[in-house]
């Protein structure tokens, strides 16, 4: 039995061996277009799951194989009914034993069986796997082919020898964990299997083998130059470019070539050939160099308006088709997004053939991540983040960190798209970082070296770091920082850091309702030329979709699955919801980052158009312009602007205004011209809008003369025009004939959103809990009236606690057209000691009030440092269009800047006119229903329209994973005053 046992480890003992892949061919470029032939092995094959390696056995595996059931490659078998994901930020789903993984390893074993035709003798064959997840051990044919290690890398095999005439059987064994997975904690849901395509390849006798493109630029003189070395003589032909049986190993020179660019993608088409291969190459000139403590493209610093991009999908996971990349390419394209970084692994190759043919700047990331090692470092050290346990310093591990540089690099070299290379994520730091740096310097000397963990920036090229603070972004962009933050002294290394460009690898934790605080990036991005952007986390919410009984779908996160350990919600932080469609973050994402940026001066009827492209004029864009009084349209047309340079701007004036009673608006927005693959002729692009004329302000004092008098004849309320108030409370019971199921009250709370709970020690959302603000007392401490007003003293004031808000309520009625006039003033009292989530007047209506509409700041969300996406309008919604459907239900759908509100049902209305600045927000549960809900499923409308009158609402800011909402941006205790007229009646007016 122990010699069993032992044969058993040996034969497994591959699973933790510290190695890179064994069997596979030397990497090289990706081949692109050839005519070499091209098998695809995708679609359905056998599969048989185990739970451990042991209960896979050591049969053949083509044993029994009828019984297998079918599964989808690619896929994860665990999204096809086998076994379930596993959703970790940092932890490791297992303890920490490097290089050993659990007896209770999932294992898949795969068979595809395919016909062979071809004769042997005239070709070399290769399979190609692009991913497995985690390991993968290969037979074909019974005959043991090799090793795949590195989940997300390309990995080849000569099977020439092992083919046969007929019928082939390939099989696969995969386990989901590794040695390896010790070095791929990327913060994503574990989810093992062939993942990615899985194809055979011709390669001829006499064929080009590797291709290596350099194609450089001059911006100084407009030439470009073109090396392409291949492994064989070949030759190159380009009409495009003049080339014409030139052979490869030569630098040509041309005088005249437009580059490349992510805002002018320019390819030229060039063929590389050799009696047996033609291949067609897609070729990009362009010059990537770090100068001057800059970042330059062809000469020219650019500004990375940047996001990290996981391929994820709610239904595939990381088994993304081209088409669905195409779409997260389109949108970013549709909303300003000009650059992406592949965090944490090369991605599917499809990507970056997008980013080069529709124009987008890439950081390649290797497939590298160690963050778990983290935690096992009592001192939690950033600064020299030499962890304990981790193999980024241990000469053990060198040759595999190389060896996953060294694919990395060779499959995506020629990608002109690709302008930094990066070592991987949050590894800590040590020498085979420094290897990889170092071969990477030797194989490629075209592109700058990026890996935030560096932070003292001895192998990198570029200073990059996560989640700064805005006092220290100041601080970088003065060129001030020292490594050492607690040191006085300025080191040498720290005078040479300050020579680099400072990129943001993760900002603005796009988690839930947020980013807040875009606006002030975007401030030291143009304040200080050494910062040069950087990468929002993330692109999408990785929320894995699940089917309910009723039909409905709800995304999961983690936990969701019976997982032991697990990190949450945190991996529901996108800019996109899981399906794809675009949050309100990637709307204020689009309007901070836009690269046309419009000025309006509605007093002298300018416009000032600014040109922030690094490269492209304004030739493909159209201006149109609109004025409109009381958010009513009067006049519209178009700008005739002369075309404006990259970096240019141009004051134009605009055609006379009409004249118009009350407040006026005038916007400007900019819109594509023509047609393109990412957007129709007439997208958005920009807008500039400037308000001018009449704004709320508080109510001039009425007297008494011109007020109708309270109706004191009812022995339990008093009337007051469409106003029915409690006579004991003295709070508004009826509105127009509707019973007010909850009446106003002031509400000071809301539901945390993943920004206020922080997950962490800065969690503002216990701080509001541990005040109180959840369980508000209300009572009436005096109610007052005369003939013609009802005056009422509250005090609002959580439990237990001596400190609290006293609100002085005056209700009156205006005589000319019968509204209800609010005056409120609410002041804290006693010793707070946090801030507020919100302060409003929240109030409920019979359900069947669902249709809003509103002129104020819309069609979107908006607080306090999340409002560029909005302007001034008329707009219009069902209550349940006002929701935003986060995937973890949190505080949402707030508009701002209102001047008149209306909520009808089919029969009634009730309106607001608001004479100082507040918003509103109208949902079909409480607030209590939204906190207490964990899915959005969870949330099921009542029967009530629930709305609140914001005087204020705290910002948002990305304190997830980030900074906090700045101190401009906190709603702190302080005095506030609300002034408006109430209209209620039946439907028949417009708000």
């Amino acid at each position: 039995m122990q010699d069993l046992s032992r044969r058993t480890r040996q034969e497994n003992s591959y699973v933790t061996a510290i190695e890179p892949s064994e069997g596979t061919l030397t990497p090289r470029a990706s081949t692109g277009d050839t005519t070499a032939k091209n098998i695809d092995l995708d679609g359905t094959w056998k599969f048989r799951y185990s739970p451990t390696v042991t209960q896979a056995g050591r049969q053949a595996l083509s044993e029994a194989a009828g019984q297998w059931s079918d599964i989808q490659v690619p896929g994860h078998w665990q999204l096809q009914g086998f076994g379930n994901p596993w959703y970790t930020n940092t932890t490791y789903p297992f303890p920490v034993d490097p290089p050993r993984v659990p007896h209770s390893n999932p294992t898949g074993d795969y068979l595809r069986g395919f016909d062979w035709a071809e004769s042997p003798a005239q070709s070399r064959w290769v399979l190609r796997f692009e991913g497995i997840e985690s390991i993968g051990r290969v037979w074909l044919n019974g005959a043991a082919i090799g090793i795949t290690r590195g989940s997300r890398l390309e990995q080849d095999f000569d099977i020439t020898d092992h083919l046969v005439r007929g019928q082939n059987t390939l099989a696969v064994r995969v386990h989901q964990w590794s040695a390896h997975t010790y070095i791929e904690d990327q913060d994503m849901w574990w989810l093992p299997g062939i993942f990615r395509s899985v194809s055979i390849l011709e390669r001829p006798v006499g064929e080009i083998g590797d291709h290596f493109v350099k194609a450089d630029y001059d911006a100084q003189t407009g030439f470009g130059t073109l090396r392409i070395d291949t492994t064989a003589a070949a030759t190159i032909d380009s009409p495009e470019l003049g080339i014409t049986a030139t052979p490869t190993g030569k630098k040509l020179t041309f005088t005249s070539v437009e580059p490349w660019t992510a805002e002018t993608p320019r390819l030229y088409t060039v063929t590389v050939s050799t009696p047996a291969e033609t291949r067609m190459i897609r070729v990009g000139f362009r010059r990537v160099e770090v100068s001057g403590g800059q970042l330059l493209v062809n000469g020219r610093a650019i500004m990375l308006r940047g996001v990290n991009h996981h391929d994820f999908h709610p239904e595939l996971g990381r088994a993304l088709t081209k088409e669905d990349l195409e779409a997260d390419i389109r949108t970013m394209k549709q909303h300003n997004v000009n650059a992406v970084r592949t965090s944490h692994y090369p991605p599917s190759p499809h990507l970056l053939d997008l980013c080069d043919e529709h124009g987008l700047w890439v950081v390649d990331e290797c497939d590298l991540e160690t963050h778990g090692f983290f935690s096992q470092d009592p001192t939690n050290n950033y600064i020299d983040p030499r962890w304990a346990l981790n193999p980024s310093d241990d000469p053990t591990w060198r040759d595999v960190y190389v060896d996953r540089m060294r694919r990395m690099v060779e499959r995506d070299k020629n990608h002109p798209s690709v302008i930094l290379w990066s070592l991987g994520n949050e590894a800590g730091t040590g020498g085979n970082l420094a290897a990889m740096a170092q071969w990477t310097r030797f194989r490629d000397e075209t592109r700058p070296i990026h890996y935030s963990h560096d932070v003292a920036c001895e192998y990198v090229d570029v200073f990059g770091e996560m989640y700064t603070s805005f006092a220290r972004m100041e601080e970088i962009g003065r060129r001030e920082d020292r490594i050492d933050p607690s040191s006085e002294k300025d080191s040498l290394r720290d005078i040479a850091r300050r020579e680099l460009p400072f990129i943001l690898t993760e900002y603005g934790h796009a988690m839930g309702n947020g980013p807040g605080g875009l606006l002030d990036y975007r401030e030291l991005f143009e304040k200080h030329d050494r910062c040069q952007g950087g990468f929002v986390w993330e692109w999408r919410d990785q929320g894995l979709a699940r089917q309910l009984p009723d039909g409905r779908t709800v995304y999961t996160y983690g936990g969701d699955y019976g997982e032991p350990v697990h990190d949450g919600t945190f991996a529901i932080d996108g800019l996109v919801f899981p399906d794809g469609t675009p949050s309100p973050g990637l709307l204020e994402f689009k309007s901070v980052f836009s690269p046309i940026r419009i000025g309006v001066d509605p007093h002298h009827h300018t416009v000032t158009v600014r040109n922030l492209h690094d490269f492209s004029a304004l030739d493909k864009v159209v201006f149109r312009w609109s004025a409109a009084f009381e958010g009513v349209e009067t006049a519209r047309g178009t700008l005739d602007l002369p075309t404006i340079p990259a970096g240019g701007n141009h004051q134009s004036q605009l055609p006379t205004l009409p004249v118009g009673n009350g407040e006026m608006s005038l916007t400007v927005t900019a819109v594509t011209k023509e047609a393109t693959w990412w957007a129709d002729a007439g997208h958005e692009i920009s807008f500039g809008q400037a308000v001018a004329g009449p704004v709320p302000g508080q109510l001039a004092v009425v007297s008494a003369e011109v007020l109708a008098p309270l109706d004191n004849s009812s022995a339990e309320l008093w009337h007051l025009g469409p106003g029915s108030f409690d006579r004991d409370t003295g709070e508004l019971v009826g509105l127009g004939g509707v019973t007010l199921s909850t009446p106003p009250k002031l509400d000071l709370w809301r539901a945390p959103t993943s920004n206020d709970l922080a997950f962490g020690e800065a969690s503002v959302a216990e701080q509001w809990r541990g005040a109180g603000l959840h369980v508000l007392d209300h009572t009436a401490l005096e109610v007052m009236h005369n003939s013609h007003q009802l005056s009422v003293l509250t005090r609002v004031a959580p439990l237990g606690c001596s400190f609290g808000v006293r609100v002085e309520w005056l209700w009156s009625l205006t005589e000319e057209s019968g509204e209800l006039r609010l005056g409120l003033r609410a002041t804290p009292y006693g010793a707070w000691m946090c801030s507020w989530p919100r302060i409003g007047l929240r109030f409920a209506l019979p359900a069947s009030f669902n249709q809003v509409d509103w002129y104020g700041y819309g069609p979107g969300e908006r607080y306090r440092d999340t409002f560029s996406a909005t302007r001034l309008g008329l707009w219009s919604a069902s209550v349940d269009e006002l929701q935003v459907p986060y995937v973890f239900p949190q505080e949402n759908g707030a508009r701002g800047g209102l001047r008149r509100l209306a909520l009808s049902s089919g029969t009634h209305r009730v309106g607001v006119v608001a004479d100082s600045g507040f918003g509103f927000t109208a949902r079909p549960w409480t607030p209590e229903e939204l906190t207490a809900a964990t899915h959005d499923a969870d949330l099921v409308p009542g029967a009530e329209t629930v709305v609140t009158l914001d005087i204020a609402l705290d910002g948002i800011g990305s304190a997830a994973c980030g900074p906090a909402p700045l101190p401009k941006d906190r709603l702190l205790p302080q005095p506030v005053e609300l002034h408006a007229l109430i209209r209620a009646g039946r439907y028949t007016a417009t708000p």
